[in-house]
């Protein structure tokens, strides 16, 4: 029973002593509070607009996360700045900011007020506010947790700044401290008491200006795409992404983003925002080098904007494996370079070619040198400006953007300028043109009647030596047919009266009459060549039987050349066919052929030749063979040409019409005709008739 009761009287004792040690350290704060050397603002009247910190603001920073109480506890020593604005650039430290507010014990109500901190991508921002009354009766510390790693706070953030909510009573002093770091950006705070009534009319200008902003890159974005329809040149895209790029950017830093995909903070809004500012850089050196044709006109200037599209891609690589805060620090410079040197370029292209499409690019790169000239001057530290200059490149970009459009309209006009130019001087041309070639189709056309005058003559008298030739040989032709048959009759006559056993000279008329019928079969081929030769010959179709025509060629052939060893070979469904043909010129054709064969035979001694007729292939085809001197590879060609004749056959009799008949008699049945070396020696010509002109007797 004694050991519970000492245990009891423990726990009492313990209570007692923690309750003791939290008073005494919360008593310590408000002492703190009131014995720092912060100077005090005092406000004698009511706020209606923005009251100004400039003087009352002490700084102090850290290399480490402190609370408030380790603050005191280090007696961390604070430093006055001379405005509202603090800017350290990329540092690794933690910054506290500190200022006093009191309100005269003669106020009637108390002062609500609201504490602006900007900007509002601070990662870790943390509001300590500590009330403490004249006669330390009481105290009242509130803390609040804001920045882009914290989730959105009730205490009033807005897509321009955070807010945290001041009440300001009579005869209290009101002690601020602010705890701020950025991990992978500089790290820029900006305090300001507004009041409530001006907070909302200052909101709704930033909204309505913001607003605009997106509005007018929107607009900007989508006449790009409207260009590119038009002209399709790569710079409208890549001015497109960067201004896409650009939009992304303040879309994460004024907060939108953070709103919008990020409401329970985190560092998607870091990456957000670094990744596109990174993405802009890749975009807009690319578009600058595209617009400017650096590529044609300065390939050691081009690559320096390619490394710099190179180094946007890396630096996003660098956002997500969390080193950016490392490779950040080269972006600056190399913007600087990048700008520099389009300014350069553009100032160059406008003193040698003075126009609105020059002077345009070169106010564009101009305002965007000094926009980012000044914002990376603020947020590298470099100057001491205030906060506001951060945004300078918002207002610069659009302008930029607005004027590289413009000079891309002009740039669009004057192509459409030029292509109207080029199609009227094509027009004229083409019309002149047009009037030469009238000019040159007359003079031709005066050539052409002329030739053609002089082509009708030649022919007309082509044709009235062809038929005086036929005629002659029409002539020729039956003044011998008459005497010779008036010969052949009284031969006949002679003949019957010798007695029989005269046989010498029955056998002597006999050698008379055959040659009086080769002399005739001769006259009538002759006559036959000469009336096909002729070019107002027109053949005569009619059904002919195959074999009967292959018969009556071999036979005029045997007449026309004694001796001739003819070896004919007929299928027996060739030679019940029928062919629907000018039996005349085919019948001639077959001769013509034989008798080559027979003639190019001769030299060499070859006596024989052969003569093939079948149907192939719905086709009816005749093979006429030799052993004579064949054909060289370089004579197959010109066989068929009129008056052609191979130089192998020189010393032999002949005028080169032979094959030309057979070719046109050919082509008049729509057949086909070649000639091929027999590896034994000779030629074989084949003539193949298609079926259509080949029937069966049935």
């Amino acid at each position: 029973m004694g050991v519970k009761i000492i245990k009891s009287t423990h726990l009492v004792y313990l209570f007692l002593v923690t309750a003791l040690s939290l008073v005494i350290s919360a008593t310590s704060i408000s002492a703190e509070a009131e014995r720092s050397s912060a100077p005090l603002l005092s406000l004698n009247s009511p706020v209606d607009g923005a009251v100004s910190l400039d003087g009352f603001i002490d700084v102090a920073t850290t290399n480490e996360r402190l609370e408030l109480r380790d603050v005191f506890r280090l007696k961390t020593r604070f430093h006055r700045i001379p405005g509202h604005d603090l800017n350290l650039g990329f540092v690794q430290t933690y910054v506290w900011l500190r200022f006093r507010v009191y309100v005269p014990v003669g106020s009637k109500a108390p002062r609500d007020l609201l504490l602006s901190i900007k900007p509002n991508f601070t990662d870790e921002l943390t509001v300590f506010v500590n009330n403490v009354r004249d006669k330390a009766s009481g105290q009242e510390l509130r803390s609040y947790e804001m920045g882009d790693h914290a989730p959105n706070s009730e205490a009033g953030f807005d897509t321009s700044t955070n807010v945290v909510p001041l009440q300001l009573l009579p005869g209290q002093t009101t002690t601020v401290y602010v705890r701020a770091r950025n991990q992978d950006a500089s790290l820029n705070v900006s305090l300001e008491l507004i009041s409530p009534h001006y907070y909302r009319h200052w909101s709704l200008t930033q909204n309505a200006m913001q607003g605009a902003w997106f509005g007018g890159m929107t607009i900007l974005l989508v006449i790009q795409f409207f260009f590119y329809y038009f002209d399709r040149k790569r710079f409208y895209i890549l001015l497109a992404a960067d201004i896409f790029a650009v939009c992304c950017t303040y879309f994460g830093s004024l907060g939108f983003a953070r709103i919008a995909f990020f409401d329970q903070g985190g560092l998607g809004n870091d990456y957000f925002t670094s990744s596109s500012s990174w993405l802009g850089l890749a975009a807009g050196s690319m578009s600058i080098a595209s617009i400017l044709a650096l590529r044609e006109r300065y390939q050691v200037l081009h690559k320096f904007f390619i490394f710099a599209a190179c180094l946007g891609v890396v630096g996003v690589a660098c956002v997500f494996l969390g080193v950016n805060r490392h490779f950040v620090l080269i972006a600056g410079p190399t913007i600087f370079l990048l700008t520099s040197s389009a300014v350069l370029v553009a100032t160059l292209d406008f003193l040698k070619r003075p126009s609105a499409q020059q002077a345009l690019n070169f106010s564009a790169f101009a305002i965007l040198w000094g926009g980012l000239a000044a914002t990376n001057g603020q947020r590298y530290g470099l100057f001491s400006l205030p906060s506001w200059v951060a945004n300078s490149y918002a207002v610069t970009s659009i302008i930029y953007f607005t004027l590289l459009t413009g000079s891309l309209a002009v740039r669009l006009r004057n192509a459409e300028a030029f292509a109207r130019e080029a199609d009227r001087r094509a027009m004229h041309s083409a019309y002149n043109a047009e009037q030469r070639a009238k000019e040159l189709v007359k003079e031709r056309t005066k050539e052409l009647e002329a030739a053609k005058l002089i082509a009708e003559r030649a022919l007309l008298t082509e044709l009235e030596a062809q038929e005086q030739q036929v005629r002659f040989m029409e002539v020729i032709s039956h003044q011998y047919r008459t005497p010779l048959g008036i010969i052949k009759t009284n031969l006949e006559s002679v003949r019957q009266t010798l007695p029989e056993r005269d046989e010498r000279n029955r056998q002597r008329l006999d050698r008379a009459s055959t040659g009086i019928f080769r002399l005739v079969e001769l006259l009538e081929v002759n006559l036959a060549r000469s009336r096909v030769q002729g070019l107002a010959y027109s053949p005569s179709f009619e059904q002919i039987v195959v074999g009967e025509l292959i018969s009556a060629a071999v036979a005029s052939l045997r007449d026309l050349i004694q001796g001739a060893s003819i070896i004919a070979s007929v299928s027996p469904e060739a030679e019940q066919a029928k062919i629907f043909a000018d039996g005349e010129i085919l019948k001639l054709a077959i001769i013509n052929l034989l008798e080559n064969a027979v003639k190019f035979s001769a030299p060499i001694g070859a006596s024989s030749v052969w003569l093939a007729v079948t149907i192939s292939n719905n086709e009816l085809k005749i093979e006429i063979t030799d052993e004579g001197i064949g054909i060289q590879g370089e004579d197959m060609k010109s066989l068929s040409q009129k008056g052609t004749r191979s130089e192998r056959v020189s010393h032999i009799d002949g005028t080169g019409t032979g094959l030309y008949l057979v070719q046109r008699a050919v082509d008049l049945h729509s057949g086909r005709i070649s000639f091929n070396s027999v590896p034994q020696g000779g030629t074989q010509a084949t003539v193949l008739l298609p079926l259509s002109v080949a029937k069966d007797i049935g």
